[in-house]
């Protein structure tokens, strides 16, 4: 080998060690955190009851092995402890920022405090009249804080929320927080937000974001054990309602997820119950299915329960140039009767027809209501209409520009909506007590021929 050829072979060699020697030092253990000496933190809430005033900051640890146990809690408002209480007690803390009442918290937590698997932030709602930013602000930079965890606002006291929910069947408390997001979705009666969607409202011109509420029930929590579920705890004067914390129901949790945190920007402006909720997500699409209770159109008094759901996306139409602005709001819904208390039958055409007539405009009045609250009322649009006008500014800062929200309470809004009844069950004509009709002197109906079908059983 020639004397330039052994250089470059020496070079090559150094070149290559002190790679490794890198690589190493790179890959090197000396941050490691081992699992037995972490505490997981599975929920959080904050609080602040003014502006400048210290940050409160409670939150369940998990205790993995009291969570091994099989899923059930206490089944009702009465008491005792259930899964969720003794596999994850529950760590209060207060500080001037948020990190600082963390770090506080931990000096009474053996091991040392991770977010990484925390399920969902409860804000409380004095802080949420603050401003969520300041605290978002500080955990969306934290590499363990994931954006996909689920946020919400509590009603009244944060320590009822956290310290009276009382799961009936898990034990997980991660779990309790994918089954109110599920709940939400099937029920519409609160929004479902996660952390990314709840910042992209925030960071998009003119929308604002909603979350939904937890509530504590008292007619829930002052059952006792014995007798949690029992009728006797409802209200008889009260049919029906939505309204955070004021369910009629006996048994259960007595913690609900019921209603909306209305926003403007990050600080909350209002509320909506459960039912003006189902409404709003019709709206903004968030819910593409829904009961609706009707009070029938004809024959005896009664409701009508009414599987809606739309036929075709809505067709929203706003001009932000017109003095007021217009918003056109376009519905095409399917039907389908599941359940009927009267013995009106609605296979004639004219009957479905002043069926779907009836319910067509029973959505678009309680949208409109809706509507009007929501802008009038608390001057913002949760609803996210302006995405629809976005094509009619000829740049984003125009866009950007523009005052929607002081132009809220003059919108004029036009909601055409359609309804088709296309189901009505496995029995299209409703069941009857035919002696009752003979002794009404109603003729009763002619034999019919051997053979021959009737029209619940085509």
């Amino acid at each position: 080998m020639s004397a330039n050829g052994a250089r470059a072979f020496r070079r090559a060699m150094l070149a290559g060690i002190g790679a490794m020697i890198a690589m190493v030092g790179v890959t090197g253990c000396f941050d490691r955190s081992e699992l037995e000496e972490q505490a997981f933190l599975v929920t959080m809430m904050i609080d602040q009851k003014k502006a400048q005033g210290p940050i409160t900051v409670t939150a369940r640890v998990a205790v993995p092995s009291k969570l091994s146990g099989s899923s059930g809690g206490s089944g009702g408002g009465g008491g005792g402890s259930s899964g969720a209480d003794s596999g994850t007690p529950v760590v209060t803390a207060s500080g001037r920022t948020l990190h600082e009442a963390i770090g506080l918290m931990n000096t009474g937590v053996e091991r040392t405090i991770n977010l990484s698997h925390i399920a969902g932030v409860i804000f409380g709602e004095h802080a949420a009249r603050l401003g969520l930013l300041s605290y978002v602000r500080p955990l969306v930079r934290f590499r363990e804080f994931r954006r996909t965890l689920y946020l919400f606002v509590a009603d009244g006291s944060v320590g009822d929320v956290i310290l009276k929910d009382k799961p009936v069947l898990e034990t997980s408390v991660t779990r309790v927080i994918e089954d109110l997001h599920q709940t939400s979705e099937r029920t519409g009666y609160a929004p479902s937000v996660q952390m990314h969607e709840f910042l992209g409202n925030l960071e998009t011109p003119n929308e604002d974001p909603v979350l939904p509420i937890l509530s504590y029930n008292k007619q829930v929590g002052s059952e006792s054990q014995k007798s949690a579920g029992s009728p006797k705890h409802l209200k008889t004067d009260n049919v029906a309602g939505a309204s955070p914390g004021t369910i009629n129901r006996a048994g259960g949790n007595p913690v609900e997820c019921v209603g909306t945190a209305v926003f403007r920007g990050d600080r909350m402006v209002g509320r909506l119950d459960g039912e003006e909720t189902r409404y709003l997500q019709l709206l903004n699409g968030h819910s593409q299915r829904m009961v609706v209770i009707l009070a029938a159109p004809l024959g005896p008094p009664g409701y009508l329960s009414l599987g809606v759901r739309y036929a075709e996306p809505a067709h929203i139409k706003v001009s932000v140039h017109q003095n007021p602005p217009t918003i056109l709001i376009s519905q095409s819904f399917e039907t389908e009767l599941l359940g009927d208390e009267t013995a009106q039958s609605y296979v004639d055409n004219a009957s479905k027809s002043t069926l779907e007539h009836a319910l067509a405009d029973y959505i678009a009045k309680r949208e409109a209501l809706v509507i009007h609250k929501v802008f009038v009322e608390m001057g913002a649009d949760p609803f996210h209409f302006f995405a629809y006008a976005r094509g009619q500014f000829p740049t984003y800062a125009a866009m950007s520009a523009y005052d929607w929200r002081k132009h809220l309470p003059d919108v004029k809004v036009t909601i055409k909506t359609e309804a088709t009844l296309r189901r009505m069950g496995t029995q299209l004509s409703p069941p009857v007590d035919l002696d009752a009709q003979l002794a009404k002197g109603v003729e009763s109906p002619p034999p019919k021929a051997k053979g021959s079908k009737d029209a619940s059983q085509t």
